[in-house]
């Protein structure tokens, strides 16, 4: 399959594979989600060039200042959403097209190790992704991935220039969970209010229901750093919104852990619909390297998406634009979104025929 997806061949596979309703037999592994924890590892942050003259980092600091980057930033391994970064003295600042802002730092603090002073570096150039269209950048900064095909400043503050050491100390944001890991109460109302909401009855509608009564991670589950688990020899899903924070984390979560279950009820369905799909090229990317939760992923970013466009208040040539920057960063999610388009809950959704004549 292409990158743009091909085929009528697609659309009769996947339509057989629709009307497959029996599942297959369960497997017996627990699946999770553990989305990294985001440790800022300075090794991995690679410098491109030192080409900054020490003696003028207050006049290139200021002309770095107020540069603005257009592109799609994926926190916290939720799906992109469309925006632009401003550069500022404080750190960047995103602001989203829907005017949702996100503020991320430059730099870290000044450390000592060994007898040294340095400072981590926030941004980092992950790879570029030589599309048929033109080159995009995809870059790592502190809890998240920005993509964009125009990366002017990005490029200069991804080398670590001196002017960089100059900024005002700032530490690493600390996102607050949505509820107190310490409040059994409240744990137990979070994960209630999700699994019996109007999103949860469309993820039961499109991958079944566990049988088991949804449950907390254990403390075994927490100590891996797992944000939800699915059991398939129990049929049962567990969430920690402790550990989560912010409701998009938590749906995202529990699409995830329902892809599990269409894994452990239907692999030779899931194996069909798999062929071809590229690996995730992000070594920091939940899912690289581990086919079955690079699966789960996808299915998230799709339903992501489905829910995303189905109001139909962009554009379908936006939306689909949208949904290359999904594939760049989980590949298989254009896979998994044509497939889901064609179930009867997504009968009236805007882009429904686009998806599903092969065109895309």
């Amino acid at each position: 399959m292409n990158r743009h997806g091909s085929s009528a061949a697609y659309l009769v596979l996947a339509a057989s594979l629709a009307a497959c309703a029996p599942f297959l037999q369960e497997t017996l592994r627990a699946s999770s989600y553990a989305p990294g924890a985001e440790a800022y590892d300075d090794t991995l942050r690679v410098k491109l060039a030192e080409t900054a003259d020490e003696t003028d980092e207050a006049g290139s600091a200021a002309r770095a200042l107020g540069a603005v980057v257009p592109g799609y930033l994926s926190a916290r391994g939720l799906p992109p959403i469309e925006g632009q970064f401003t550069l500022t003295d404080t750190g960047l600042v995103f602001r989203s097209v829907a005017g949702v802002v996100a503020r991320f730092p430059l730099v870290g603090p000044v450390r000592q190790s060994g007898g040294r002073r340095w400072r981590s570096s926030s941004v980092s150039l992950t790879y570029i992704d030589e599309a048929s269209n033109g080159s995009v950048y995809v870059f790592r900064l502190d809890a998240g991935v920005f993509e964009t095909d125009r990366p002017g400043i990005l490029l200069d503050v991804a080398s670590h220039p001196v002017w960089l050491d100059s900024l005002a100390p700032s530490e690493w944001v600390v996102d607050r969970p949505l509820v107190s890991p310490r409040d059994s109460s409240a744990l137990r109302a979070a994960t209630r209010e999700i699994t019996t909401s109007s999103y949860a009855d469309s993820l039961y509608t499109l991958f079944g229901s566990p049988r088991a009564a949804v449950g907390l991670i254990g403390l075994r589950g927490q100590r891996s750093g797992r944000l939800g688990e699915y059991i398939g020899r129990r049929d049962s899903l567990a969430l920690d919104p402790g550990r989560i924070s912010s409701e998009a984390q938590l749906r995202h979560t529990l699409a995830h852990e329902l892809g599990h279950r269409w894994q452990a009820r239907a692999p030779g369905q899931l194996a069909a619909l798999w062929r071809d799909v590229a690996s995730i090229r992000d070594p920091h990317r939940y899912g690289y390297g581990i086919p079955s939760e690079h699966q789960a992923e996808a299915i998230a970013f799709a339903v992501g998406f489905l829910q995303t466009t189905a109001r139909g208040n962009q554009l379908a040539t936006t939306s689909l634009r949208l949904l290359d920057h999904y594939e760049l960063l989980v590949p298989g999610t254009r896979t998994m979104v044509r497939y889901l388009a064609l179930q009867p809950i997504y009968r009236n959704h805007p882009l429904r025929s686009d998806l599903t004549t092969g065109a895309r």
